[in-house]
């Protein structure tokens, strides 16, 4: 597969989702965040910005907005109170279990021009692509070389 390609399919799901994403009141970059937090609770900003490849200062902007909806709190670590733990309120959770179902909603229906096996096959793909990048990505020390 090549660039185009997999850009375009990210760039359907992106328009897919986008008016979905509004209607949560949330930004892309607040539901990527959201997204990150509902799959490791507990995290902290130093996680999320590092995990999701995005500026410390954008991520920071993004949780006030956040925790101003009501949809994130942030918590003094019990071992070092400088840190402070990421987790989503019931308001937060509430609204990334709606997108969340959308993408996997969205994933299942356009997968549907795939055999069963076909599918299996394709997660599997996936699979070994993510952990072959993220294996990259660790060695090369995240930087873009």
């Amino acid at each position: 597969m090549d660039y185009q390609t997999l850009n375009l399919l990210f760039r359907c799901n992106k328009e897919f989702s986008h008016e979905k994403i509004r209607m949560q009141e949330l930004s892309d970059t607040e539901c990527m965040i959201c997204s990150f937090i509902y799959s490791h609770e507990n995290c902290s900003q130093d996680d999320v910005s590092s995990a999701l490849k995005t500026d410390k200062t954008t991520v920071g902007k993004a949780l006030a907005a956040l925790e101003k909806k009501n949809c994130v709190v942030r918590t003094p670590d019990v071992a070092d109170k400088r840190i402070k733990q990421l987790t989503l309120t019931d308001i937060g959770r509430g609204k990334v279990a709606v997108l969340v179902n959308l993408h996997n909603n969205w994933l299942a229906e356009i997968m549907t021009c795939l055999s069963k096996e076909e599918q299996k096959q394709f997660e599997n793909y996936c699979d070994r692509l993510l952990a072959a990048a993220e294996k990259l990505t660790q060695n090369n020390g995240g930087n873009n070389q």
